[in-house]
């Protein structure tokens, strides 16, 4: 047997060769860092100016009424933009902005297409503030005002709110509005009504008012259903009498009054449905003077 020496220099030694191998590690690391993180660099300056990657069409979806120059406008952050560089959000914000776009999505289609996918708000009625005419949504958001050719292109009902102050992207904000919505899809949901010939006058909701084949109906707020339902019986006794009217008003809770053309004194016509359910009146017409 030999003896071993075991003392501090050997120790030493060993620690000496340890570190050393440390040291050649640490630095292969950084080196492999530096070579990753250059060539990161190096592909992604050639992503960023590679031809290919550069936006060379717009796909539009969805379109009906926007025009050409609307799209452009909404477009025209792509111009010369790479795909994965374009701000999508500054696109999207452009389209919010038009009044005729209620939704919108916009997305990079790889390697050089943007798809554009709208929806178009739908016109429900023309707005007619006195001064001008405005297509309005269903939520009531005013799209663009209509120039006096283009108004009868658009076969809508009419709600007139005179002296209202309509701009396009703003919602209708008359206290009269929504009374005025809830009427017109009565009449829809009845049906027998030309859209296009109904005028709702709504200035206020106690005012609320029906024009339509040269007659006023004056429909107050609410019960809208009730009273439509009275207006078809007193419309059908005032075609039977042969009667020439100016207005109805259908306001009172129980009774119809009704203003006949050429006369002074103003009709109460009751509804047939009141006069079967009121003994003894065989039909019979009261006046209030």
């Amino acid at each position: 047997m030999k003896p071993v020496n075991a003392g501090r220099a050997s120790v030493q030694s060993r620690r000496s060769g340890s570190g050393l191998t440390g040291m050649v590690m640490t630095a292969v690391v950084v080196i492999v860092i530096a070579a990753g993180g250059f060539g990161a660099w190096q592909c992604y300056r050639v992503i960023m100016h590679a031809d290919i990657l550069m936006i060379s069409g717009v796909d539009v979806k969805g379109i009906k009424q926007l025009r050409e120059e609307d799209l452009k406008d909404i477009a025209a952050v792509f111009t010369g933009q790479n795909i994965f560089r374009v701000d999508i959000n500054a696109a999207m914000r452009r389209a919010a902005a038009n009044p005729w776009v209620k939704e919108s999505r916009i997305y990079r289609k790889l390697p050089n297409r943007i798809t554009m996918v709208f929806t178009e708000r739908v016109p429900y009625a023309v707005l007619d503030t006195g001064s001008a005419r405005y297509l309005m949504d269903e939520d009531g958001m005013v799209i663009e005002r209509l120039a006096k050719e283009r108004v009868p292109a658009w076969p809508l009902p009419v709600i007139a709110i005179k002296d209202y102050h309509a701009r396009p992207g703003e919602q209708v904000a008359a206290s009269g509005m929504a009374e005025a919505k809830a009427l017109l899809d009565e009449i829809a949901a009845r049906g027998g009504w030309k859209p296009a010939d109904v005028t709702v006058r709504a200035d206020s909701p106690d005012s609320l008012s029906v024009v339509y084949a040269d007659h006023e109906f004056k429909i107050g707020s609410g019960r809208y259903g009730e009273k439509l339902r009275r207006l078809a019986e007193v419309m059908a006794d005032v075609q039977q009498r042969g009667l020439e009217i100016a207005y109805v008003d259908l306001r009172p809770e129980r009774q119809a009054a009704v203003m006949v053309k050429n006369q002074s004194s103003k009709s109460g016509v009751q509804s047939a449905g009141e006069r079967r359910n009121k003994p003894g009146s065989q039909g019979r017409t009261s006046r209030e003077r």
